[in-house]
């Protein structure tokens, strides 16, 4: 599984070069960050000083959403990545090599996991305001990198090219809305987001210190898990 890793990363790293802009994202991810880090606080204070509204209960939940930007971006990015090796026929390419379609497969779920993992800690660092320490993030983060494989595969799945990828890009990006619904809204009604596996990272991430902490991580577990299969599934069948 190494080497396979390491024979595609070859291939990513040649496809950011092509197009800086994949490349730029994952730098994105660290200047959002940034900006909660300076910017929020800054903010916080001028609605204080013209209005009785306070940004810094809700600190939170804005960096535990901006947080889902790390799984988005990347497997994004690797979605994008799939996307090109098919239209360059190099799926058909790997199933006859060493490689193997199997091996390609998971290894296209493996490094997204692990390219998340690495920036979520990175951008936990980076943020400065919200709650949080090394032992319970660590459940958080592998949370969130499970995202990651999710989205990839999701385009990977639906999209038959590139500007179809681009334009699901924009549909994948309404699930950010997903734990702000349940923000808002008290109704039980707001509870049909929970279906959505980006949902739990922000959630565990809000429960940090407080009892149903684990609750939310295993039921994330569960869930993630279940969208990885049937995704994985379909992305087999569609290219068998």
């Amino acid at each position: 599984m190494i080497e396979k890793l390491k024979l595609l990363s070859i291939g990513d790293i040649k496809n950011m070069q092509r197009e800086p802009l994949l490349l730029f994202a994952l730098f994105g991810i660290l200047l959002l960050a940034t900006v909660i880090r300076y910017g929020l606080p800054e903010l916080d204070d001028i609605f204080n000083h013209f209005t009785a509204f306070s940004l810094q209960p809700h600190f939170q939940i804005i960096t535990g959403i901006s947080l889902l930007m790390a799984p988005l971006m990347v497997g994004m990015l690797y979605g994008l990545i799939i996307l090109d090796e098919r239209d360059e026929g190099l799926l058909v390419y790997f199933s006859v090599t060493p490689i193997t379609k199997t091996g390609y497969l998971l290894a296209r779920i493996t490094a997204p996991v692990i390219v998340t993992f690495f920036m979520s800690y990175l951008f936990i660092l980076v943020q400065g305001i919200a709650i949080w320490d090394w032992a319970t993030f660590l459940p958080i983060s592998i949370l969130l990198s499970l995202q990651a494989p999710i989205v990839t595969i999701l385009l990977a799945s639906l999209a038959s090219n590139k500007v179809e990828g681009l334009a699901l890009i924009k549909v994948i990006n309404l699930m950010l809305f997903a734990p702000l619904i349940d923000y808002i809204f008290s109704h039980p009604t707001a509870k049909f987001v929970m279906i959505f596996p980006l949902y739990w990272p922000v959630q565990a991430f809000m429960q940090i210190g407080k009892e149903p902490f684990w609750l939310y991580v295993i039921t994330g577990l569960f869930v993630t898990v279940f969208w990885l299969w049937l995704f994985g599934q379909m992305f087999r069948r569609r290219n068998e």
